[in-house]
């Protein structure tokens, strides 16, 4: 009996996942409608759900990085740190192997993947995705931008610059 129940939901799974893609193409098509308007996209959420769990060994053993490019490649959109690490939680990732204490691990993570530059990008609203979903023009444009920015802000802030942050001390 319970192989037949077994049968019958992963038929239901199959079918909700392919609902919830025609779901996710019908935004992406009214979003890129209202783009070439000059609207506003009116759907943030437009990537599918993974119907199936994610496996509890799938990024066990695996390097960070490779284990966060898969996560984020996986949702197919960009992602909050602290997403990306309940995903690499749930699929058995080993954060005690980085030796990061469990307090820290979230803020370490976000650290790893901003620096790792050559496979992340860090978007201007604080999510990461995958550095080869974006035009490179764009990326080194707005590179170049913030190198600017950051030499008049130096500049301009140099007599605090020795001022160490209080969490920074902490």
């Amino acid at each position: 009996m319970s192989e037949k129940l077994t049968g019958a939901i992963e038929e239901l799974q199959a079918h909700l996942e392919q609902q919830l893609q025609e779901a996710s193409d019908t935004k992406k098509m009214i979003n890129a409608l209202r783009k070439r308007m000059g609207l506003d996209a009116l759907y943030q959420d437009v990537s599918v759900e993974q119907v199936g769990a994610i496996r509890a060994d799938q990024y066990y053993g695996k390097p960070l990085a490779a284990a966060a490019g898969e996560y984020l490649e996986r949702r197919k959109q960009a992602t909050t740190a602290e997403d990306i690490m309940r995903g690499l939680e749930q699929g058995g990732f080993d954060f005690d192997a980085t030796g990061w204490k469990e307090k820290d691990r979230l803020r370490m993570l976000a650290i790893s993947l901003a620096k790792n530059n050559t496979k992340f990008h860090k978007l201007p609203n604080n999510t990461f995705g995958l550095l080869s979903w974006y035009d490179q023009a764009v990326l080194a444009k707005r590179t170049k931008e913030e190198r600017g920015a950051k030499q008049v802000g130096s500049v301009e802030g140099e007599k605090d610059a020795d001022v160490e942050p209080a969490e920074a001390s902490a």
